[in-house]
């Protein structure tokens, strides 16, 4: 099968982006206005309407969906600021976050919330832009993928959504790999601060939307006690321990994340402290030549060498014996021994 099949769906209703009828089987089809007149009615299969926000038409269509109550309505097509799930009235409803599908098909750094209202026999869902989430899906159903309930497909779509940031967690840990390799094994570890930083803030905002989308989840499985609809508590159920799984890949890369953190932190003191110790052995071994170039700048009567052909030779060599005894007292304390030398400890033997 090909997705060029289910292209007559697209704007086949106005107000519609998309029109899907899937038969008893569920297998897909493109839709038509018949099909979203009798949106809801007892039969065979269901529909899957999707809208773009921004068509003029989605408020008179939503209007002619009596399928849909106040609440689906206000979900569809009314403010949102979170991600959530709600069941009642044997309607679930909700909002996720979805990755902005770009114009050639790869994702784009633009975020959007996929709204979706799904009862027995419909599902309805609606967005601004472009989601990943939903062309994932849609070719998925053109390769010949089955959604036998609107349940099925809506678990499809959150599966797909899933997907997307189980690639992006991916992307992260790979990153990781390539900055802990220059970090731990190349010794290159301040070059990786520009990258690194920019890594933690992606893993922070990705974590919020995975925790915002563990526990609408989670709290879906929890909020069904009517055994006849175990199957809805089942798909919340598996839907949750893959945000689970989710989080908790996360998590580990913010844990690697935040040890190269520290771990460049280290290197950075280690580098300061570094230039910190050359800085202070210069200035010790000038200072007693400092000194001597200080004495005899007074303007004061009989300075030695003042008479003497030679005084000039004579100061600066006064000034290098002073450095050279300075340094000669600080070797004699071990204080110029490389870093890491003072109390150093032989390697262990290879085993």
């Amino acid at each position: 099968m090909s997705f060029d099949r289910l292209k007559p769906a697209f704007h086949a209703v106005p107000g519609c982006a998309l029109v899907l009828r899937f038969d008893d089987e569920g297998r897909a089809a493109p839709g038509d206005a018949d099909d979203v007149a009798h949106i809801g009615a007892p039969g065979e299969g269901f529909v899957w309407l999707h809208l773009h926000l921004d068509d003029p038409n989605v408020e008179a269509m939503l209007k002619r969906l009596s399928v849909l109550n106040d609440d689906a309505r206000k979900t569809l097509s009314g403010p949102i600021d979170r991600q959530f799930v709600e069941h009642s009235g044997g309607i679930v409803r909700g909002a996720f976050f979805d990755r902005e599908r770009g114009a050639d098909g790869a994702a784009a750094t633009g975020t959007d919330y996929l709204r979706f209202a799904f009862g027995e026999q419909f599902l309805v869902s609606a967005r601004q832009r472009p989601l990943r989430a939903v062309e994932s899906t849609l070719i998925a159903l053109g390769a010949g993928c089955l959604a036998s309930s609107p349940l099925e497909l809506f678990e499809a779509i959150v599966g797909h959504l899933c997907d997307e940031l189980g690639r992006m967690i991916f992307e992260l840990s790979s990153t990781l790999d390539r900055i802990e390799e220059r970090i731990v094994m190349g010794g290159q570890g301040l070059d990786e601060r520009a990258t690194l930083g920019p890594t933690r803030r992606a893993a922070l905002r990705l974590a919020r939307e995975v925790g915002g989308l563990r526990s609408p989840l989670l709290r879906l499985e929890a909020s069904v006690s009517n055994p006849e609809q175990d199957d809805l508590k089942e798909a919340g159920a598996r839907l949750a321990r893959r945000a689970d799984i989710l989080a908790h890949d996360l998590s580990e890369v913010q844990d690697r994340a935040r040890l190269l953190q520290d771990e460049l932190s280290a290197i950075d003191s280690s580098v300061t402290n570094d230039r910190l110790y050359i800085l202070t052995m210069v200035t010790t071994l000038l200072l007693p030549a400092t000194f001597v170039t200080g004495f005899f700048g007074m303007n004061t009567k009989n300075l030695p060498f003042t008479e003497t052909t030679d005084g000039t030779a004579y100061a600066a060599a006064l000034c290098v014996g002073a450095s050279l005894v300075v340094m000669f007292f600080m070797r004699r304390l071990g204080l110029t021994r490389p870093r890491g030398a003072i109390g150093a400890q032989k390697p262990p033997p290879n085993v």
